[in-house]
């Protein structure tokens, strides 16, 4: 395979963004369905993901060996996150495809990370609590069996199960939002004519509204695990 630098067309040096408008321009003449050929495009595409990923690029630099992708679940859950978003623009009542989507998208994972955030702090708080009475609690009579001290325990690893998994979907939506950083449904907009404008912004507006509304309820509480059911205090 050629140097990936000259596939791009770019210097060693060139920047994350150089890289990105690099592949996009040249994406356009060399995919199949531009007139370019299945081998040129899947070169040009291992030239960009090999480069815009900071460890291949540091070793390709290093050594000049490409090295093989690793399978990464992070970039598996953002993507199904995305995709949950534009499973539900794709359904909405309203069309909305004329506006940037991916802003729409960002605005609505941004919203879902602050009330899971904010799930994750009253979680936090409710497993200290449970820590403090569990320490407190003592039976009155003799035996070996506090039925309390078991049922604080539960709330203790059922906080702490909580508080990973809206943790890990934190990631997700973060590395989601990293994601959206390379796309963008703006380029094709047509610019409308003076006459159409406040027309068509309360079409939009009003889609939005509506669609927000649906992004916002598509995840669940900051305290629900979707598909999970908690196990009880007692087994």
């Amino acid at each position: 395979m050629r140097d990936l630098y000259q596939i791009l067309g770019i210097r060693r040096a060139a920047a994350r963004e150089v890289i990105q408008r690099a592949y996009r321009r040249k994406a356009k003449t060399l995919h199949p369905d531009g007139g370019g050929s299945v081998e040129a495009f899947s070169e040009l595409s291992t030239a960009y993901t090999v480069l815009s990923d900071p460890n291949r690029r540091e070793r390709y630099d290093r050594t000049g060996e490409i090295q093989p992708a690793r399978p990464n679940n992070l970039d598996v859950s953002a993507i199904e996150v995305i995709a949950q978003k534009l499973g539900l623009i794709i359904h909405a009542e309203y069309d909305v495809t004329s506006v940037d989507i991916a802003v729409l998208i960002e605005q609505a994972i941004r919203e879902d990370i602050a009330e899971r955030n904010a799930g994750i702090s009253s979680l936090e708080r409710a497993h200290e609590r449970a820590r403090r009475l569990r320490d407190r609690v003592k039976r009155k009579a003799n035996g070996e069996d506090n039925v309390l001290a078991r049922v604080l325990d539960w709330h203790e690893i059922t906080a702490k199960s909580h508080i990973k998994k809206n943790e890990e979907a934190v990631g997700s939506m973060e590395r989601a939002l990293e994601i959206l950083k390379d796309y963008s449904f703006a380029d094709d907009f047509s610019l409308a004519t003076p006459d159409g404008v406040s027309v068509a912004l309360h079409d939009a507006l009003q889609a939005l509204d509506q669609l927000a509304v649906m992004l916002k309820s598509s995840h669940a509480g900051p305290e629900a695990i979707p598909g999970e059911s908690s196990p009880s205090a007692f087994g």
